[in-house]
C-alpha cells in the first residue's frame, strides 16, 4: 500500500510540473480583447458591441460544446 501512495504522489507531482512548464513556456497562448483601444471589461459594459455580437451569432445554435451557424 505504501509503495502506491508513492507512486501516486510522484504522479501528482509529475503532472503538476508538467502543467506549470507547459504554463511557463506559453504553450498555451494569453489572449487580450483590445478593440478600438476599450479593453475586455471595456467591451462587455459598451451597449453597441453588445448589441452587434447579439446580431451576429442570433442565428446560430449552441448544440453542447459546438457552435453552428
Amino acid at each position: 500500500m505504501k509503495n502506491l501512495t508513492f507512486k501516486l504522489l510522484l504522479g501528482i507531482i509529475a503532472v503538476n510540473l508538467t502543467i506549470q512548464t507547459l504554463k511557463d513556456t506559453s504553450v498555451f497562448p494569453t489572449v487580450h480583447a483590445d478593440v478600438a483601444g476599450m479593453s475586455d471589461s471595456d467591451l462587455r459594459r459598451d451597449r453597441d458591441f453588445r448589441r452587434a455580437v447579439r446580431y451576429v451569432v442570433e442565428d446560430c445554435n449552441v448544440l453542447g460544446s459546438s457552435i453552428s451557424c
